[in-house]
């Protein structure tokens, strides 16, 4: 298969006609101005051939002078950027014979004076990243605006959310990933991390709180009474006990599981307690190595994957928070919008309020982008290099000139005037060393 054609290097710069112009207007004058010098010589001399008349070989002497001058600078600059005249004179089209010298000069120049390590770093330092951080985040316009942000690109990525190709792609990956997981090792592995320095203690305490909790309300009491008692009344009418005694043994026994549920969870070493956390272990064990229980928690995995109903009420559920975003993101007084303005203005100030946690973080993207200044100061070395030598010799020339040209042909003009100023002080002191030598 054939390799496709390189593309050409892209055109430098802009639209570069008002320089062209500004370049051209100054050509013209550094021009009218060795022009002039010129007119001077000539018609001076023809005027006085031996330059007797004083004022004449003066004006003969800085014009001569003008000339040398603008013609010496048109030389120089001329040969910059070509070959003058088109003569093949040694040192001329300097730029478009050492454009890969240029290259490498410039990027050297830039990486090795701008991108050094202790630069880029003392840079970093003096910006003080985390205090600029916390000062934007505190400021009520700054969170307004990262407010604003996120509400401007929402309904994008809302459609995106809401794409069904989308959807159907991460439900199918998801799918593929779940249905390749071991859940008895993860399981395994995840009740051992939990369990590891009693970490589940609190995670135990904790759900026992809820449904002792849960248990201690009316309705629960109600609930859990009326089951009971229906159970203990089918029981207890064959030994002729009143309804009312039934309800009584049924509301002692309501208060002692809730009972029996709050010193669980208030004292670690209950029996029950112990008992049940003696078999943690071994389950954990059962989880690795039996493989009937593995195969079951696979089969119970595999069932959740397969199960439509579950599937369809996760995609209810994503729609209807996806419909209240959008509902809320379309409300002036969106919760969403204020949440992240309160939550940007509240880091910035708890931020710059902590010199410590300011001072690490500043220390932590100094460390962070130490390592990768160096690297990335040599690709950023090659890619100017590359750049510069993708880039034509006339193209570069051409832009060069556009750049500094106007500058240059200044330097033209001058040479002409101060050529003309320093030919009249030469032939002024040359009058007056004449002189002197005459009065000795």
């Amino acid at each position: 298969m054939a390799e496709p054609a390189m593309r050409a290097a892209p055109r430098i710069g802009v639209d570069n006609a008002a320089r062209a112009e500004k370049l051209a207007r100054k050509k013209r004058l550094a021009l009218l101005a060795l022009l002039l010098a010129c007119a001077c010589f000539i018609g001076l001399t023809i005027y006085d051939p031996s330059h007797q008349i004083p004022w004449v070989a003066l004006l003969v002497a800085m014009s001569e002078a003008a000339m040398v001058g603008g013609l010496a600078d048109w030389f120089a600059i001329v040969a910059l950027f070509r070959r003058p005249l088109g003569l093949k004179i040694p040192h001329t089209a300097i730029i478009p014979r050492s454009k890969d010298k240029i290259a490498r000069n410039l990027a050297d120049f830039i990486c090795d004076h701008f991108l050094g390590k202790d630069h880029v770093l003392e840079k970093i330092r003096e910006f003080d990243p985390a205090d600029r951080l916390a000062k934007h985040c505190a400021s009520p316009e700054t969170s307004a605006k990262i407010a604003d942000l996120v509400v401007k690109f929402a309904p994008r990525l809302m459609y995106l959310l809401d794409s069904a190709e989308l959807q159907e792609f991460v439900r199918a990956t998801t799918r593929e990933k779940l249905r390749d997981m071991d859940v008895g090792r993860l399981s395994a592995r995840f009740l051992t991390i939990l369990t590891q320095d009693g970490r589940h203690h609190e995670m135990v305490d904790s759900l026992l709180n809820d449904i002792a909790d849960f248990t201690d309300s009316d309705e629960t009491r109600n609930m859990l009474a009326d089951k009971i008692a229906g159970e203990l009344w089918s029981v207890l009418r064959w030994v002729n006990l009143d309804k009312a005694v039934a309800d009584n043994i049924t509301e002692k026994v309501a208060v002692g599981l809730r009972e029996l549920i709050q010193d669980l969870a208030e004292n670690k070493d209950h029996e029950l307690r112990q008992r049940f956390e003696s078999k943690i272990p071994a389950f954990i064990d059962r989880l690795n190595t039996d493989p009937a229980l593995r195969i079951r928690l696979d089969q119970f995995r595999d069932r959740m994957l397969e199960n439509q109903e579950l599937s369809e009420y996760i995609a209810h559920i994503w729609r209807k928070a996806l419909v209240w975003i959008k509902q809320d993101f379309a409300n002036p007084q969106s919760e969403i919008r204020r949440a992240i303005t309160g939550a940007s203005r509240n880091i910035g100030h708890k931020l710059d309020a902590d010199a410590d946690m300011k001072n690490w973080l500043n220390r932590w993207i100094m460390e962070t982008i130490d390592p990768y200044i160096d690297e990335y100061r040599e690709k950023i070395r090659d890619f100017i290099m590359q750049r510069v030598k993708a880039w034509s010799a006339d193209e570069l020339t051409a832009q060069l000139e556009l750049a500094m040209g106007s500058d240059l042909q200044s330097i033209r003009l001058n040479g002409t005037l101060v050529g003309a100023l320093i030919g009249g002080v030469l032939f002024g002191v040359m009058q007056l060393i004449g002189w002197a030598v005459g009065q000795m």
